[in-house]
């Protein structure tokens, strides 16, 4: 169920290679209300591990937004291969991140995607990904949310809005960094996407380093978010870091706190 107004939060990605657990743990005891959730490994598929995960998040009155597979630079390989039964199997090893999320009450799951060297058609591709998100709905309550990526197909918002077209329903994942790397306006994916974006991973740049916490950098974000919620969107904003974003684990408390400013102003 979409939130009624934009919720903020931040990704455990932030703190890799940081084991899950561990990141969880410290966004927990940091009162972070919403948080995506990366997984790292098989094993932390497992339903012990995730319901350990489960644990902490409840007790500390911390939403999972939604989960992010490590294995998204192979999801080229299984989702849009001409190899027979490559689809069928990717699908079994995804259904291992839909029960997590589904365990955890995420109702995202972020998807890299299709590569740009594919040699899919568009209409194969784009069906393909309408199934396996029809399957994860019906089966585990579960959206697939396709992110724009600088490596993949999904970096120019134009594929997006073919996507769109032949598949109404699909949700996107708007990061401003990737956005940045790809050489794209991120006020483009916006523009072209509308109401179609219903999580963002937001971060801040300046002219020497594109990933920063946010209020760190020279970033426009307030314009960015207004513009956002000006076509309806009401998800969820996390900051996404990389380790070589920040020096002290502090500066990602203090560029959530930015954010949520931020999004008070709105």
């Amino acid at each position: 169920m979409q939130q009624d107004r934009v919720q903020v939060g931040v990704s455990s990605a932030c703190f890799f290679p940081t084991e899950t657990i561990h990141a969880v743990q410290k966004l927990a005891a940091w009162n972070i209300p919403n948080i995506e959730v990366f997984f790292n490994s098989p094993r932390e598929l497992k339903e012990d591990y995730v319901q350990k995960l489960a644990q902490i998040c409840k007790q500390a009155g911390t939403r999972v937004a939604s989960v992010h597979p490590f294995t998204s630079g192979s999801e080229s390989l299984y989702f849009f291969s001409e190899y027979p039964g490559r689809f069928e199997d990717g699908l079994e090893i995804y259904r291992n991140y839909f029960r997590a999320a589904q365990i955890l009450g995420a109702q995202l799951l972020v998807f890299h995607g299709d590569s740009p060297y594919s040699k899919m058609p568009l209409e194969k591709g784009f069906e393909q990904i309408k199934q396996m998100d029809l399957l994860a709905q019906r089966e585990y309550g579960v959206s697939i949310a396709y992110e724009n990526v600088v490596r993949c197909r999904g970096k120019d918002p134009e594929y997006f809005v073919k996507l769109k077209e032949y598949y109404p329903q699909m949700k996107f994942v708007l990061d401003i960094k990737q956005a940045i790397r790809s050489g794209q306006d991120p006020m483009e994916y916006v523009r072209f996407l509308g109401s179609s974006i219903v999580h963002v991973h937001i971060s801040d740049s300046d002219e020497i380093k594109d990933c920063l916490p946010v209020g760190s950098g020279q970033m426009k974000l307030e314009e960015l978010l207004k513009a956002l919620k000006e076509r309806g969107f009401c998800g969820t904003v996390l900051q996404e870091l990389y380790r070589e974003s920040y020096e002290k684990e502090e500066e990602v408390l203090l560029g959530y706190r930015n954010l949520e400013q931020l999004i008070s102003t709105l």
